[in-house]
């Protein structure tokens, strides 16, 4: 079978065949180039905003890409088993992990691997990557900013470096998704200068209370800002608040913060 057929007959089963010549005159000429295209190749292939959509959310939601994914990768075989464990689109198959993989059975280790980077790769292509940190036993997020509310920085284009009034802090992370708070140690809300908002009552070790201030700041993580409630402690911690603004890549000993408003 020739790329150009290949290609066809891939966007013709999902009924998207008159993008072929276009895909074709681009180099786009391989299933798993057209499987792992980003935003910008997309608006260059098909320039008409409503058009790219729908091509969007064919391609991720009809199983037939599925199919095309697993032959592009000579992994055919894999079909079944992967739509009897839920990974029934290409969107839900861009979020495979080595642990999903590790849980299917009768996947030979070298297919594990090759899926797993195979779906990193379709997942890199459609996911705005805010921040990535490590996964360990105490899963940290390399860094983060973190600045007093008013964050002058909106202003970017107005105000040089040097003349931030607001100052901030890039700060290291651990993640606690079993915490509905986030916490600070007190140097760096003294160094911030954070402002008091409240008081609440914080149970610590031993089953004590303790009466301590609440502080207003904003979080900075990629091109996200937070406005958020702080927590003095002995460690920086992110709780739910925080991690249910993104969504979740983890893989083995990275961590990677995506973008919510994607599929």
């Amino acid at each position: 079978m020739s790329l150009e057929g290949s290609v066809s007959q891939f966007l013709e089963s999902l009924g998207l065949h008159e993008f072929t010549p276009t895909f074709m005159k681009h180099g786009f000429d391989r299933v798993q180039d057209v499987l792992c295209l980003d935003d910008q190749d997309l608006a260059l292939v098909i320039p008409d905003e409503k058009k790219r959509g729908n091509f969007i959310k064919t391609l991720r939601k009809d199983p037939q890409s599925v199919k095309a994914w697993l032959h592009s990768l000579g992994l055919d075989q894999y079909y079944d088993l992967l739509q009897a464990s839920g990974f029934t689109n290409l969107a839900q198959c861009s979020r495979l992990s080595m642990q999903s993989l590790h849980e299917m059975q009768n996947v030979l280790p070298g297919h594990k691997k090759r899926l797993f980077n195979s779906a990193l790769r379709l997942l890199e292509s459609r996911l705005n990557v805010m921040a990535e940190g490590i996964w360990e036993k105490h899963a940290q997020l390399r860094g983060a900013d973190v600045f007093p509310p008013g964050d002058p920085r909106d202003h970017r284009d107005k105000l040089k470096e040097d003349d931030l009034p607001i100052p901030s802090k890039n700060v290291r992370f651990m993640v606690d998704s079993g915490s509905d708070i986030v916490t600070l140690s007190d140097h760096v809300i003294e160094e911030l200068k954070l402002p008091v908002i409240g008081r609440c009552q914080q149970e610590v070790a031993g089953g004590d209370i303790r009466d301590v201030s609440l502080y207003s700041a904003c979080l900075g993580i990629g091109k996200r800002k937070l406005n958020i409630t702080v927590v003095p402690d002995k460690i920086n911690t992110l709780g739910t608040p925080v991690m249910w603004q993104f969504h979740h890549r983890i893989d083995g000993e990275k961590h990677m913060w995506l973008a919510k408003d994607v599929d």
